[in-house]
């Protein structure tokens, strides 16, 4: 009895934690139809300094109070930058990156009910 409550629970736990990152959107955005891209300032990222991360979005259009969040993975860790709306439909946020490496990036779009996520690759070289 007590494993099936457990198994219940580890259910209900994924199914929450599904619905929370699904990507439902407002009436007539799809969100497959969404594409992030990535560019730095400045443009050659070097590690140990700071960098610009800037990000704009097609496929729909966006308000300037979407949030957005470059979701940035360092040895395992997740490191969250939130981004500022700059106008033109550009948001940016800094970062440094402290090793040089590929890293992936993941841009994550909130806007109402609707929640993209975009994955980036961006290398970082050593001065």
């Amino acid at each position: 009895m007590r494993l099936c409550i457990s198994k219940m629970s580890l259910i209900v736990l994924v199914l929450f934690v599904m619905a929370g990152c699904s990507e439902q959107a407002p009436a007539g955005i799809d969100p497959m139809d969404v594409e992030a891209s990535l560019d730095t300032n400045p443009d050659i990222v070097m590690a140990g300094e700071q960098v610009e991360l800037m990000t704009s979005f097609t496929g729909a259009e966006f308000a300037e109070t979407a949030e957005v969040q470059f979701d940035i993975r360092v040895d395992g860790k997740v490191k969250l930058v939130d981004a500022a709306y700059t106008g033109n439909g550009q948001f940016t946020g800094s970062f440094t990156f402290p090793k040089k490496g590929i890293y992936n990036v993941y841009i994550h779009l909130y806007e109402d009910e609707l929640h993209v996520t975009k994955k980036k690759l961006l290398e970082v070289k050593e001065r």
